[in-house]
């Protein structure tokens, strides 16, 4: 598929943000390889005192019916899809470069057979061979905050007790709807989520593939106590060691 293909007349949602598009490496094609993350943020830090620029209101009210040019102004640049992904590749610094660093090595380890201890500015390219988006169709109000926590504590400082929970429910809705969308257009042959919350939330949601055969569930592969540890929900399974067992099973049988 070229990349240019996959542009915002697909999804209606992304003819309102066209920063959320998924990034579609060059030779995605080969491997079609789909991974999804959890969410992107703005760059707004949290200060309980301070007048928030952009609220949980201001989402609520804004974010699913207009292109938001204000945020994406000032803050466009931290959840754009593409932009993040190009500029890892790039081999620019990234905040959590382990998400795709350690993706890619597992990839290399089991599908190109080749095993990858420190990764360099060309191993980075086997990035071309995934898709990625985030699940969340929104970003984190705050930086360093997961998407739930910075809707409560924008809440709070508003005094909108209540917004969370009905913002919760209509960021996951339109959330499964879109990645659905992009499941059905994309057509991976395998597709992973990393992230906990994300993997819930499709569940949750009733995803349209929530059992298809091609998908697995990890957490996310950015932290060694999420990554490498042992963890009851794999049946004492690493989340990288589900990862890689999905592989195998996908490309070497």
């Amino acid at each position: 598929m070229d990349v240019l293909t996959f542009d915002s007349e697909n999804i209606e949602f992304y003819q309102l943000h066209p920063e959320y598009t998924p990034f579609i490496g060059a030779d995605f094609d080969t491997h079609r390889i789909l991974q999804i993350g959890e969410s992107h943020y703005i760059n707004q830090l949290y200060a309980p005192d301070a007048v928030d620029k952009y609220s949980l209101n201001y989402f609520c009210d804004n974010w699913w019916k207009s292109p938001c040019p204000d945020v994406t102004s000032d803050y466009g640049l931290s959840f754009n899809t593409r932009d993040v992904i190009e500029k890892y590749m790039q081999g620019n610094p990234a905040d959590s470069v382990g998400i795709f660093n350690n993706v890619v090595k597992s990839f290399s380890k089991v599908v190109l057979r080749r095993e990858i201890r420190s990764i360099s500015a060309d191993d980075k390219q086997l990035y071309r061979y995934f898709a990625f988006m985030n699940f969340y169709q929104m970003p984190a109000i705050y930086n360093a905050m997961n998407i739930w926590e910075s809707m409560c504590k924008s809440a709070i400082k508003t005094g909108s007790i209540d917004d969370p929970y009905m913002a919760w429910n209509t960021l996951e809705a339109e959330s499964v709807s879109v990645v659905d969308k992009v499941i059905e257009v994309l057509n991976p042959k395998y597709i992973v989520f990393t992230s906990v919350s994300a993997s819930e939330a499709y569940k949750h949601g009733n995803g349209r593939y929530v059992k298809d055969s091609r998908v697995i569930y990890t957490s996310h592969p950015g932290y060694p106590y999420t990554w490498w540890k042992s963890m009851d929900r794999y049946n004492g399974k690493r989340a990288v060691d589900v990862f890689e067992e999905g592989l195998r099973k996908t490309y070497l049988t």
